[in-house]
């Protein structure tokens, strides 16, 4: 009984208390991209998202304001706390504790605290943004295709693709067949200092998307079939 109490007061301190949310704010994402997605899709009351990378429900989360909204969908992190977290504070949605890839494998995590935006499948990535020691454990990734599918959800409609897994964007990308679901948006994260000659960017480019936004790392591509 006493541990469940501190596990609650624990998650209830991590999703409120510790980031100060309490009260409404006009943004919650890193650089706003959660108020340009809501202004696109401003005449859509119910959509389906699926956040790769979610992070925190309310902390810089780009599909809070959407959840707010009605709209439900996939949130996938590689740390099992961010999940209990969204399954606290969003339980109708599919919270799933793992790696997305290209393809369904048991990979390498590195990380170096229980909640944390920076940790990453990429160990490069790793290494540049992850300072002091890097921790390591196995973990298992599925591709967008397999999670959908086990989902049910692989005729569902994704209105909203949001990618934020520190340089491993691409493998996201790779493992979702474009030609059956193809997300009418999505907002992405490219460490590339030159973001034309990206993986990520040509690749979207190639599917016949256009970029509509940038941020500092994020960019927003919207489908233009």
């Amino acid at each position: 009984m006493i541990f469940k109490i501190k596990k609650k007061l624990h998650i209830l301190h991590n999703i409120y208390v510790k980031h100060k949310y309490f009260k409404k704010r006009k943004t919650y994402a890193m650089d706003g991209e959660d108020i340009v997605i809501v202004d696109y899709f401003k005449n859509r009351q119910k959509g389906f998202y699926v956040d790769v990378g979610c992070y925190h429900p309310i902390h810089r989360n780009n599909t809070f304001l959407l959840h707010k909204k009605g709209w439900n969908g996939i949130n996938i992190d590689i740390h099992s706390f961010s999940i209990e977290l969204f399954n606290y504070l969003r339980p109708n949605d599919l919270n799933y504790n793992f790696a997305v890839s290209d393809k369904k494998e048991i990979i390498n995590m590195y990380f170096q605290k229980e909640l944390s935006q920076l940790s990453t499948i990429d160990y490069d990535q790793a290494k540049k943004s992850l300072q002091g020691p890097i921790k390591e454990k196995k973990i298992q990734a599925f591709s967008l295709d397999e999670i959908l599918k086990f989902s049910n959800l692989e005729n569902k409609k994704v209105d909203l693709l949001d990618i934020d897994v520190e340089g491993a964007d691409f493998k996201v990308l790779k493992g979702l067949s474009f030609e059956k679901t193809n997300p009418e948006l999505i907002c992405v994260e490219i460490h590339d200092k030159n973001l034309k000659e990206s993986e990520t960017y040509k690749f979207l480019i190639n599917l016949n998307y256009e970029l509509i936004w940038s941020g500092v790392f994020s960019h927003i591509f919207r489908s233009k079939t």
